[in-house]
């Protein structure tokens, strides 16, 4: 795993376009981490020649895991301010941050328009809440129109169905099957290998 970890980071490094890279992948390079943490915390103190070892080696790890991670935040940053999409594939955390800078540069180009058109008051835009939406509203209520999708593929079965965050109830699923389910309820299924992401045919 420190060699995949090493070969991803170096890929990453050489090359212009973003590299493929999943939720499933990150999760095992992040419990390769914790693992060698873990036989750190484990190792006596006196055996000097493993605790620098393995301190070392958790020291590297951290370094390629951030450096990684920064190298993709800033490509997909460029992808945004160039109007264009990023090639690779993308974790779920990244897809949402590349989604929010997209709407974020779409309002800020509406402020520019309004700045040329010689508006009085130019403002970046926010959605408009209705009279409903301005009643006090229920702890934790999500606003359906926030609430974000993923289309995925099991890869195992699950059984029972569960509550969506927008109180859709979905599943249960067999291996194979095909479904777009709310994006927070994918997480966790993304990064333990129990379905992985569909990307649309462009």
């Amino acid at each position: 795993m420190y060699d995949a970890i090493s070969k991803t980071w170096e890929n990453e490094k050489n090359s212009k376009r973003l590299q493929d890279f999943e939720d499933l992948r990150l999760s095992k390079m992040v419990s390769y981490l914790s693992a060698v943490r873990q036989q750190l915390a484990e190792t006596p103190s006196e055996n000097v020649i493993q605790v620098d070892l393995l301190t070392q080696e958790g020291l590297n790890i951290e370094y390629m895991l951030r450096d990684l991670l920064l190298l993709r935040r800033t490509k997909i940053m460029n992808s945004v301010l160039q109007n264009t999409a990023p090639e690779g594939i993308m974790t779920l955390a990244e897809e949402e941050f590349y989604n929010r800078m997209q709407r974020g540069i779409t309002s800020h180009i509406e402020f520019i328009d309004e700045v040329i058109a010689g508006s009085p008051a130019p403002t970046m835009k926010r959605k408009e809440k209705t009279e409903k939406t301005r009643q006090p509203e229920k702890e934790f209520e999500v606003d359906p129109e926030e609430i974000e999708y993923v289309m995925v593929r099991f890869l195992r079965a699950v059984e029972e169905s569960f509550m969506g965050l927008d109180e859709t109830v979905y599943g249960p699923f067999q291996e194979e099957d095909v479904a777009t389910i709310p994006t927070a309820n994918a997480k966790v299924w993304l990064r333990d290998g129990t379905v992985a992401r569909v990307s649309p045919t462009k």
